[in-house]
C-alpha cells in the first residue's frame, strides 16, 4: 500500500468511523453502511470572521455557531488572493495563483489553464454525484465540466428596492460627464432592506434549491458532493427588513480616526472603486482623499453587511438542518469558508484587494463525521495553527479516503482535525496584483504566527520595489511598518527565504498565451464552427483581458453552423452545457470551419 492509499485509510477510520457502542437504532440504513462520506461545500461571498463563534459579539450568526460546535474552526486561515476570482480559481483547482496563471478578475481560469482538474471534477472521477448551486466559481462563468448536472436557473425574483429606484438611477446616469464609465453601468443604492420572505432573494431562492436537491441526492447510492455558494454579504447590502432589524443601527462599529498608514506606499490600498458603481456612492472617498466617508452611510453600510451575514446564516441553519430531517447528518463533511475577508472602514478603505490581515484572513470551519464519537473530541474546538484555502483540496480528499492528485499545492488539514496543536504550515503565503501609475505590481505576502512581511515586485522583472513588517505580537492591525528597522534585517531575511521557496523573483505574463493581443484593424480572418456532436454547444468569444463576451455568445444546435468576423489572435471557448466537449480556438488564414465532433474534455494537465 502506497503511503498516500495509507495515510487516506487512517484518515478515513479517525474521521468518518461511528463508535463501536452504536445501538440498532443508530446504525446507517441498510445498503448503505459502507458508503463515503458526503460532502456539504459552503463557500460565503466577502464574509470576514464576523460571527460569533469567532468571537464578534454584535453578529448574530447561531447556525455557523452551531457548525463551529460540530466542527474544528480554524482561527487563522488565509485565502491566497484577496478578490473573489482568483482566489476561487486558486482554492477550486488546488493550484497557487501563479502555477495556474490567475491573478485579476476577468481571466477565467479554463482559459488560462484549459485542462485543470477542479475539486468537484476529481471527487466525480471518484464516484461522487457533484451538484453546484450559487457563487462557488466567480461570476459568470460557473464551470460545467465540475458538476453531474446542469446548473440550475434561479427563479425570477421581485425586485429589491423601494419604488422610484430605476428613475433615481436612470437621473444619476444623465448627470454623469460623458466619458464616465456608469454612464452605462451605474447601479442602485449599495444597501436595501425589502419586507419580503427569506425565498424572495436571491440566496434564498438558491437554498431552496439546495435543499431539494440535498433531499433527491440523500436517498441515491452514490455520496455527493453538494456546493452551495452564498452572494451575500457581497454588495449590495441587500437582506430582508427582519435582519436588519435584529441589529440597532446606533451600535454599529463605526471606526474613528482611521487612515492609511504614513509609512507604507500609498498603492498598497485599493482605492474603494468597487463601492463607487452605487448610485449613493457616486462620491466615495479613496482611502487617502482628506475627507473621510461620512460616519452616517459608514453606520448604514456596517448595518447592511451584519443584516446579509445573519441573512445567510439563516440559509446555512435550513441546509443544517435539511441534512439532520435526511437522516445523513452523521455521515457528511460540512465545510464553511469565504473567499476573502473584507475592510469596513479599516485604513479608510472598504471591501477587500490588498495583503493585509483584514482582507486575507478568512473563516473556516470543518466538521467531519466522527468529531464527537468516542475517539476524537475536537468538536466545538479552534486552532490557532496556520491554514491556507488551498488546504481544502487534499484535506477533503484525505477525510473521503481517495487519493490527493499530485498537481494540487495545499497540504491536508487532517492532522490538526485530530490535534488542534499539530502544525502543517510555517506560514501561510497570499499575493495581490495592482496597477500603479502604468506600472504593474505584484505583491507578495507572508504570514507567520507572529508576523507579516509584504514584499512588492516589479511585474515585468521580479525586482523588489517596496517591502512591509508587521509584528502580529504587538500590532494585530498592522498599523507600524517595521522593514526600515534595522532591527528587523535578520527576521525579513528568514521570512523572505521561505516565500522564495514557492514564489520566486521572476517575470510574470498577466495574459495568457492564448489571449495574444488582436492586431486591429489588420489580417481580418473570419472562423466557422460545425457541430457534429449530438449536444448544443456555446460559442463564447474571449476578450483581450480574458473575459467572456456576453453579448456575442452563440447557440449551436447538432448539425448546424455558426460563422463568427474574427481576426488574428482572437480566442473562442466552445463547450456543451454538460462539460464532456470543451475546446479553444483560434483563426487562421485563410478563413477556416472547425468541426466540434465532440471529445472527452475532463483531463489532467500538471503544467502548461
Amino acid at each position: 500500500m502506497s503511503m498516500i492509499s495509507f495515510v487516506a485509510l487512517l484518515s478515513l477510520l479517525l474521521l468518518t468511523g461511528k463508535s463501536n457502542a452504536q445501538s440498532d437504532s443508530e446504525q446507517p440504513e441498510a445498503g448503505k453502511e459502507n458508503r463515503p462520506p458526503n460532502i456539504l461545500f459552503i463557500a460565503v461571498d466577502d464574509l470576514k470572521p464576523a460571527m460569533g463563534c469567532y468571537g464578534d459579539e454584535l453578529a448574530i450568526t447561531p447556525n455557523m455557531d452551531r457548525l463551529a460546535e460540530r466542527g474544528l474552526l480554524f482561527e487563522n486561515a488565509y485565502c491566497q488572493v484577496a478578490v473573489c476570482n482568483p482566489s476561487r480559481a486558486s482554492l477550486m483547482t488546488g493550484q497557487r495563483p501563479d502555477k495556474l496563471g490567475v491573478w485579476t478578475l476577468p481571466i477565467h481560469f479554463r482559459e488560462a489553464k484549459p485542462f485543470a482538474v477542479t475539486m468537484p471534477q476529481w471527487f466525480r472521477k471518484h464516484g461522487y454525484t457533484a451538484v453546484g448551486h450559487g457563487k462557488i466559481y466567480h461570476n459568470p462563468t460557473p464551470d460545467p465540466q465540475s458538476w453531474s448536472e446542469p446548473i440550475k436557473k434561479i427563479p425570477k425574483l421581485p425586485y429589491p428596492y423601494p419604488d422610484g429606484t430605476r428613475e433615481l438611477v436612470k437621473a444619476a446616469k444623465k448627470e454623469l460627464p460623458k466619458n464616465d464609465w456608469r454612464k452605462t453601468s451605474l447601479r442602485p443604492p449599495c444597501t436595501s432592506s425589502p419586507d419580503l420572505a427569506d425565498d424572495q432573494l436571491l440566496d434564498g431562492a438558491r437554498t431552496n434549491m439546495a435543499i431539494e436537491d440535498l433531499r433527491r441526492l440523500s436517498k441515491q447510492d452514490k455520496p455527493f458532493f453538494l456546493a452551495m455558494g452564498y452572494i451575500r454579504p457581497h454588495l449590495a447590502f441587500v437582506a430582508p427588513k427582519k435582519y436588519w432589524d435584529m441589529y440597532d443601527a446606533a451600535d454599529m462599529p463605526v471606526l474613528d480616526n482611521e487612515k492609511p498608514n504614513s509609512d507604507t506606499p500609498k498603492f498598497t490600498l485599493h482605492n474603494n472603486t468597487e463601492f463607487e458603481h452605487y448610485v449613493d456612492l457616486i462620491d466615495m472617498p479613496k482611502p487617502w482623499d482628506e475627507e473621510p466617508l461620512s460616519d452616517a452611510m459608514a453606520r448604514k453600510m456596517i448595518h447592511g453587511y451584519y443584516a446579509c451575514v445573519s441573512y445567510v446564516d439563516a440559509q446555512i441553519g435550513r441546509l443544517l438542518d435539511a441534512l439532520e430531517e435526511e437522516g445523513v447528518a452523521d455521515n457528511t463533511i460540512i465545510v464553511l469558508w469565504s473567499d476573502h475577508g473584507y475592510k469596513l472602514g479599516n485604513y479608510r478603505g472598504w471591501g477587500k484587494m490588498t495583503n493585509y490581515e483584514i482582507d486575507t484572513r478568512v473563516p473556516l470551519l470543518i466538521s467531519s463525521p466522527g468529531m464527537k464519537s468516542g475517539r476524537l473530541t475536537t468538536a466545538g474546538k479552534k486552532t490557532a495553527e496556520l491554514a491556507e484555502l488551498l488546504d481544502l483540496f487534499p484535506t477533503l480528499c484525505d477525510l473521503a479516503g481517495i487519493e490527493t492528485p499530485e498537481f494540487v499545492d495545499g497540504k491536508s488539514l487532517v492532522h490538526v482535525l485530530n490535534d488542534p496543536t499539530s502544525t502543517v504550515h510555517q506560514a501561510a503565503i497570499s499575493q495581490y496584483y495592482r496597477k500603479n501609475s502604468g506600472d504593474e505590481l505584484m505583491g507578495y505576502t507572508i504570514r507567520s504566527k507572529t508576523h507579516r512581511l509584504v514584499e512588492w515586485r516589479s511585474f515585468s522583472t521580479g525586482d523588489v520595489v517596496a517591502q512591509e513588517l508587521y509584528d502580529h505580537q504587538s500590532d494585530p492591525v498592522e498599523k507600524k511598518n517595521l522593514a526600515s528597522d534595522a532591527d528587523s534585517v535578520k527576521l525579513i531575511e528568514t521570512l523572505t527565504k521561505t516565500l522564495l521557496e514557492t514564489h520566486p523573483r521572476k517575470k510574470l505574463q498577466l495574459t495568457p498565451a492564448i489571449h495574444s493581443n488582436p492586431t486591429r484593424g489588420r489580417l481580418d480572418a473570419d472562423i466557422s464552427f460545425d457541430n457534429q456532436s449530438d449536444t448544443t454547444l456555446s460559442v463564447i468569444p474571449i476578450s483581450v483581458k480574458g473575459a467572456r463576451v456576453k453579448k456575442r455568445i452563440k447557440k449551436v444546435k447538432p448539425g448546424a453552423t455558426v460563422k463568427f468576423e474574427s481576426r488574428i489572435g482572437s480566442v473562442f471557448v466552445v463547450e456543451s452545457r454538460d462539460g464532456t466537449i470543451y475546446e479553444i480556438h483560434s483563426p487562421s488564414v485563410p478563413a477556416r470551419t472547425v468541426t466540434v465532433k465532440g471529445v472527452e474534455a475532463i483531463k489532467v494537465e500538471n503544467e502548461r
